[in-house]
């Protein structure tokens, strides 16, 4: 049958066009067909959520108040969790050595803070999520919507095959409607063809699954003739894939080229991975949801709003989206993860029905609240630096090794709590309140404050209203304490803040 794609250089919001039955293997994470975006996951998916509440009470016990104790205390507790594990990584950081043979020119390293989100339930497993930002109340806003889903079921996730997608550009074609029809028929060949190029996938059960042309219309400089882009699906199983794609559409454009008597263009992977996404939602009661003194249904119908907010204006939908990827980005980061290549597909999905979008989804069933977040995200568990990075080895051992799948639904997990954090907060009270409240430990110690009254110091601050210098350096005359001396740069810096 001839399978002809005529697409735009976009795609709908649901491009139901481009669905097809993904080959997957059996996974020890849940996974589905690739259907249409946003098709993983309902309200069906809840129905055992009392079992796993129950089953998750020990272990949010035992990370209750962890954030309240000081470093010291939570590596200790780290350590009783991970008998095995040696935390050693965390004080050395990334080895000069390691540095030169990962990058060019290499001269140092800058390291960000890397914290753990503990509360994290999906699929009835407890995960502690390592996250590096430097970003005040990002992990904090993360782990207390996790603590909250987790005492109600926890996340569910799901993930479609490991299928990620090359694109081989040929021009310079007479006739682009009888290439498209000469490629298409040459399906079973062009595929036999392209595994030659990836053996060892194919060895792990993976390798190119489909190959089909799409006719592209330009929509820049009418003058231009339409040209073809040929699609090559490829399993790439537990590598996050780029190289292995690239690999294949480099080794097939000239015989796809010979094929139509065209010139090969660009040869190279698309980071819109459709036929590779995960998905993470909760399910919460009103009753849950209570929250600063507002009951639960108000706070429901206020986050809906905030959500359909983000729906109608792209404005807002850049800052809503940009919640979303302070969590993902972040877990990302510290799991050694392509986030460029995440944030890129991300954004594209969120303006693939014409108009830019929010990326999670919030709706209210039968006294619940329910949120989700399904995205096309490529991960690896294999490969990359995640051999090489001391840091990055350290994250997958303390994720007790996710495989690929497992390690989208974390993030897309993590990126649907911090959606949900900022906008309940926005919602409720604004997101300065709490923010600042937490980069008041920045002004403290720039300011000399000891560590022993950090949090007296923010108490004074949140009393008075002013998170600046000059209100820590107040607080500590009225302790008879001197202020640091800043240097004239350190002055600078807080100045601007």
């Amino acid at each position: 049958m001839l399978r002809v794609f005529r697409l735009p250089a976009t795609v709908s919001r649901a491009p139901r066009h481009l669905a097809s039955k993904t080959f997957v293997r059996n996974l020890s994470v849940p996974i589905v067909e690739e259907k249409s975006l946003r098709s993983l996951l309902d309200s069906s998916d809840f129905e055992d959520a009392d079992l796993a509440k129950n089953e998750m009470a020990g272990l949010r016990k035992k990370f209750s108040g962890f954030f309240r104790r000081p470093p010291t205390e939570r590596k200790e507790l780290l350590e009783e969790v991970f008998p095995d594990v040696d935390l050693t990584p965390l004080q050395e950081g990334l080895p000069m050595e390691v540095a030169d043979m990962m990058i060019e020119n290499a001269v140092g390293g800058v390291t960000l803070p890397l914290g753990v989100a503990p509360n994290f339930v999906i699929n009835g497993a407890h995960y502690i999520v390592p996250m590096a930002v430097e970003e005040p109340s990002v992990i904090a806003a993360a782990s207390s919507i996790a603590k909250l889903v987790s005492e109600n079921g926890g996340f569910r996730g799901k993930s479609t095959g490991n299928i990620m997608t090359s694109q081989v550009q040929l021009l310079d074609i007479d006739d682009a409607d009888q290439a498209v029809k000469i490629l298409s028929e040459s399906r079973s060949e062009l595929i036999e063809a392209a595994n030659q190029f990836c053996q060892s996938s194919v060895k792990r059960g993976g390798g190119v699954r489909d190959i089909y042309p799409r006719l592209i219309i330009p929509r820049v400089d009418a003058s231009r003739s339409p040209y073809v882009v040929i699609h090559i699906d490829v399993d790439v199983c537990e590598a996050m894939g780029a190289n292995i794609v690239n690999t294949v559409a480099e080794g097939i454009a000239p015989k796809l080229a010979d094929m139509v008597n065209g010139r090969a263009g660009l040869r190279i992977l698309s980071n819109l991975c459709l036929k590779r996404r995960s998905a993470a939602a909760f399910k919460i009661p009103f009753e849950a949801l209570a929250w600063k003194g507002v009951e639960g249904e108000v706070v429901a119908e206020r986050v809906m709003e905030a959500y359909l907010f983000a729906e109608d204006d792209p404005y807002r939908a850049a800052t809503h989206n940009k919640g979303v990827m302070n969590g993902i980005d972040s877990a990302a980061i510290a799991m050694g993860q392509d986030w460029r290549a995440i944030e890129a597909s991300c954004h594209a999905a969120a303006c693939s029905g014409g108009a830019y979008g929010s990326m999670t989804k919030y709706w209210t069933e039968d006294g619940y609240l329910l949120g989700k977040l399904e995205m096309p995200i490529a991960c690896g568990s294999k490969g990359g630096a995640l051999t090489t990075h001391p840091l990055y080895k350290l994250s997958h051992k303390l994720l007790g090794y996710p495989d690929a799948q497992s390690i989208c639904q974390i993030l897309v997990a993590v990126g649907l709590a911090q959606n949900f954090a900022a906008i309940r907060a926005l919602a409720i009270e604004g997101i300065q309140k709490g923010h600042m409240n937490l980069h008041a430990r920045n002004i403290c110690l720039n300011t000399g404050v000891p560590n022993e009254l950090i949090d007296e110091c923010r108490g004074y601050m949140s009393v008075k209203k002013k998170w600046d210098t000059a209100t820590a350096q107040e607080f500590l005359r009225t302790k008879g304490l001197e202020a640091k001396n800043m240097s004239q740069e350190e002055q600078k810096m807080q100045s601007k803040i």
